[in-house]
Parts: structure tokens; sequence; C-alpha cells
């Protein structure tokens, strides 16, 4: 049998399917005969080629196991079992909640934690923390989601109760619900690992962007430090003596707050227009911790492609596909971020991946949707660039 060479000093390696197959085809001839016949339509070439195909099989059975101790190409529970190492939340997964629902019955009347309300959807919502009905007849309490992921609440929209509870008559939400989120996807678990290597560490640069990308719902950030003794302005940004800035999208104010208290240098200030208030457990000390929060840039899209193969809707698929790279959605591409161009190139190729049956001629990019350019859109640190729907054009050529 043919020795295939699968792990060398360069990494895990996947023989051609021809070489495989001229292999089984050398075997046979010196089992039969240098002249026996092996095309595919001889009833050797049919086993010749059966025998081929599953060869094919376990090699890439196996590169694809070996590849598991490689964590950018790792996934699964080879992935999570890698990022275990450096205490990383493997899940992801979060409920929605509904912050100050509003509950009514007789004064009195005890609301125990977990008491359950859904929408006319169906979706249920139990309570976070007991709550007991005022003289007045009403309460407000926390609602969090029974299951993981984005489970919708609009306003309003949680009225029926599911528990029953001796006195608790009404319920209804003021406020929609904060969606959460399914469990991370492979790629999403690949970038955030990429993004907190130094989770377990304080003080260094390295380590403060770790515990931000740590934080539930943080998609990208850019982050600067003044080391001088004086105010500087470093990227646009002023920043005082001392001091450290970041410009985070999503994540929640208090655990950014939270995160940068904890990892900053000792001694180090903070810049930007979000201001909270954390207080050291330690010393008890109240600290105003300050970061920025990236400022919208939208920007448009025009991109022309040829049909090549069957597509059902080019027009809907490619406005789909633009989106999804926007949103990060697309293995190997992080898609708009903060204080990074807009690169007409990788939405070509994001459009090229996701709609293979599309030729793309050419894509164009717009801050104005009126003057369409080829090249990037540059944008400032603190800038976050933004598509919507209606800022894509297709054209079908």
């Amino acid at each position: 049998m043919a020795n295939y060479q699968y792990i060398d000093e360069t990494g895990v390696i996947v023989p051609d399917t021809s070489t495989v197959l001229a292999g089984v085809q050398d075997e046979f001839k010196a089992a039969f005969g240098d002249d026996m016949p092996t095309d595919s339509e001889t009833p050797q070439g049919v086993l010749i080629t059966g025998e081929t195909l599953a060869r094919i099989a376990v090699i890439n059975n196996n590169a694809a196991m070996a590849n598991q101790i490689n964590p950018n190409l790792a996934g699964g529970m080879f992935l999570r079992a890698i990022c275990a190492l450096t205490g990383l939340d493997t899940d992801g997964a979060a409920r929605s909640t509904v912050e100050g629902v509003t509950l009514t019955g007789v004064a009195g009347a005890i609301v125990t934690a977990g008491a359950r309300a859904s929408t006319a959807a169906g979706d249920l919502f139990e309570l976070v923390t007991s709550v007991t009905i005022g003289s007045g007849g009403t309460v407000t309490g926390n609602f969090q989601s029974v299951e993981y992921g984005a489970i919708p609440a609009a306003i309003g929209a949680l009225t029926t109760i599911v528990t029953g509870v001796l006195g608790w008559e009404t319920v209804t939400n003021p406020a929609a619900a904060v969606l959460g989120r399914d469990a991370f996807s492979d790629q999403e678990l690949r970038v955030l690992r990429r993004n907190t290597l130094a989770l377990q560490s304080i003080s260094t640069t390295e380590a403060q962007v770790s515990g931000l990308y740590a934080i539930e719902g943080v998609k990208s950030l850019q982050f600067r430090e003044n080391t001088a003794a004086t105010t500087q302005t470093i990227d646009t940004i002023s920043m005082v003596a001392h001091s450290v800035w970041a410009c985070i999208d999503g994540g929640g104010d208090t655990e950014i707050a939270t995160s940068l208290a904890k990892n900053k240098t000792d001694g180090a200030a903070w810049n930007g227009a979000q201001t909270v208030v954390v207080t050291n457990p330690w010393s008890g000390q109240d600290f105003t911790v300050k970061f920025d929060r990236p400022t919208g840039y939208p920007v448009w899209v025009k991109a022309t492609v040829t049909v090549r193969t069957a597509v059902s809707d080019p027009t809907t698929d490619v406005k789909n596909a633009i989106l999804a790279y926007a949103a990060g959605d697309i293995d190997g591409m992080e898609g708009f971020k903060v204080g990074e161009s807009v690169s007409p190139f990788e939405i070509a190729g994001a459009i090229a991946i996701q709609v293979p049956g599309l030729y793309v001629q050419k894509v164009e990019v717009s801050d104005d949707g009126i003057t369409y350019v080829t090249t990037e859109i540059t944008l400032a640190i603190e800038e976050m660039a933004s598509v919507t729907v209606g800022h894509i054009t297709v054209v079908v050529a």
C-alpha cells in the first residue's frame, strides 16, 4: 500500500486525489500485471475508484482530527477545550432580559422568583427575584427568558400569567426585552480566543484588551495608552497624562468599566465621554472610569454581479451576504469593526463565499449614497461603519 504522509514539519498534509488514485492503480497492476487496464469503465476500474474514495475519506478524517490541536482550525468540543485553558467562557449563550416589569394584584401578595409569564407568541419569561405587591396594588420586577437566545418581548407583549400565584392578577412590560444570544459558533469562538489570549493577566495592554473582549456582547474595540507625563494626542485622541483610552462596540457599561478598572496599570487614568463609577472592592474607593462608544458611520454599497449558475434570487442573496459580512457572521471575516476601513475587496470576497453561483464584477462603496468608489473608505479610530439593506444596491449584469 502507498505510504501517504499526513504530518510533517510544515503541518498537516492532504495528498491530492490524483496521487491517491495513481497509488491504488499501481497496487492493482503489481498484483494483476502491468498490462491490466485501469480505465474507470472496466470492472477493475470501478474497484479502484471505490478504494480511492475510501482512502480519501480516511485521509480527510485523519487530517481533520490532526487539525483539532490547531486553535485556528479546531471546532466543536476540541475548540472549546482549547479555549478552556485560558478560562474563557466557551458557551456565550445568554437569556433575554426585561427590566421594570409591572405586576399588579392584591397588596401583600408574594410573587416568588421563577414565577412565569409569557408573550402572545408563547415565549416564556421568569421572575428573577421574588417581589411583594405593594399597598398600591403594584410592584416592579425583572424577568429573564426561560430559554437562551434572542427571545423577543416587545413593549407590552408580556401579558399572560403562566404560574398561578394567589393575589397576582396582571403583568405587563413597559420596556422591550434586551435580546440574549445563542451559543458561540466556531467562527465567533475562534475570533474571541484570539482577542482574549491575555485574559489571565493584568496591567499590560493585551490584558486590558483581553478583559474587554471577554465581556458578553463586545464585538470590536480600539485601545490606546499614553505613557507620557503630559497630555498627548495619539491617533487624533486627546489623552491625559498616564492614561488609557478605549472605544468599545457592544457590552454593558458597568461590565466595561469594571474590566477597565480591574485590568489597568495602577495609577493610570481614563479618557472618554462615557463615565461609570466603580468601587474598588479592596479599598472601598470610588473611581470614575471613562471610555468611548463608536460613532456610527453609515455607508452605501453597490455590487455588480453576473449569474453563472442557477441562483433563485441574486439580489436578495447578495444583500444578505453583505449584511452577514458587516455583522461578522462569515467564517474567516470579521466584518465592520471599530476604527477599521471599509474594503470593497473584502465585501466582494464575502459575496463570492456566500453566493458561489455569482461572479462579482465590481463592488463600490460610498459615504453619501451619491459618489461611489472602488477604493477603501478610511475611518477615524473612534468611528465604526454600518450598512442597512436600504443602502445596498445590486446590479445584475
